[in-house]
């Protein structure tokens, strides 16, 4: 009986906690369908309407704002997939000269607050000439010390007797990480997915420090320009929130499984 009582409590706080994330979001897509005469009112489902989606699509630059995020996000992504991977299992591996003092140092990295960075990569990049460009807005972001940290953590977790009975059937070192780590890293890896993915797509302070022509705005810089145009139609305003953060919600959706398998897993040895 307790143990009931106990699980209907929980499901209850939880149940609670998600009506905090869920209302707000609810609350954007019914104003998002509304026309401007039923603004503030609690209409009826035959009333709703999707002309202002067809509106902001073809009545700004959403389109080309929308691309921009696309190509910024996947090129980060991929880097980051890339970059801090393999320099997770360098550090959670390999032996060489001085990887204490690389990982105490991606550990400091972490202490700095992101907003003292932003000056003197802002002048290395007028210096190279890369205002208004995807070199600005993707290179300064290929490599994330958290998300090293996260995947040498999980590193450590894989056995090492893997590895070892690889080596004994002739397997090398970079053999054995596609063939045996990265298969059994799809946790993390998901994980690492959805940290570089929300975070870029979320992105505003950087893009809007480097970008100031709107053909290379990305999203939320360029919604930021509808919302001050449009500040008398909250509806036109909350479609571009519902078109900003769907694809977050995707991305989520497809990798959660991932998420959580990693939080479970992380940290334990083998």
């Amino acid at each position: 009986m307790n143990n009931n009582k106990t699980q209907w409590l929980r499901y209850t706080l939880l149940t609670l906690c998600s009506l905090f994330f869920v209302v707000p979001f609810g609350y954007a897509i019914y104003t998002s369908l509304l026309s401007k005469a039923d603004i503030g009112k609690l209409v009826s489902i035959s009333r709703l309407t999707l002309s202002n989606y067809s509106d902001i699509l073809l009545n700004s630059d959403i389109r080309i704002w929308y691309m921009n995020s696309i190509i910024v996000t996947l090129g980060i992504l991929v880097g980051n997939l890339l970059i801090n991977t393999t320099a997770a299992y360098s550090l959670a591996r390999l032996k060489y000269p001085g990887r204490g003092v690389v990982f105490f140092l991606i550990v400091g990295m972490m202490m700095v607050p992101y907003q003292v960075t932003i000056i003197p990569i802002y002048s290395m990049i007028v210096k190279l000439g890369w205002l208004n460009s995807y070199e600005g807005l993707i290179l300064p972001f290929l490599f994330q010390g958290f998300l090293v940290f996260l995947m040498r953590q999980f590193f450590l977790s894989i056995p090492k007797e893997l590895e070892e009975a690889a080596e004994v059937d002739g397997v090398t070192k970079i053999g054995t990480f596609f063939r045996i780590i990265l298969p059994l890293s799809k946790g993390a890896i998901g994980t690492q997915i959805i940290f570089s993915f929300t975070g870029t797509w979320n992105s505003f302070v950087w893009p809007v420090t480097l970008v100031n022509d709107s053909r290379w705005y990305v999203l939320t810089v360029g919604l930021n320009t509808l919302k001050n145009r449009y500040f008398e139609w909250p509806n036109l305003t909350m479609t571009g929130v519902v078109l900003l953060t769907l694809p977050i919600i995707i991305v989520f959706l497809i990798f959660q499984r991932n998420l959580v398998q990693s939080i479970a897993t992380t940290g334990l040895k083998g």
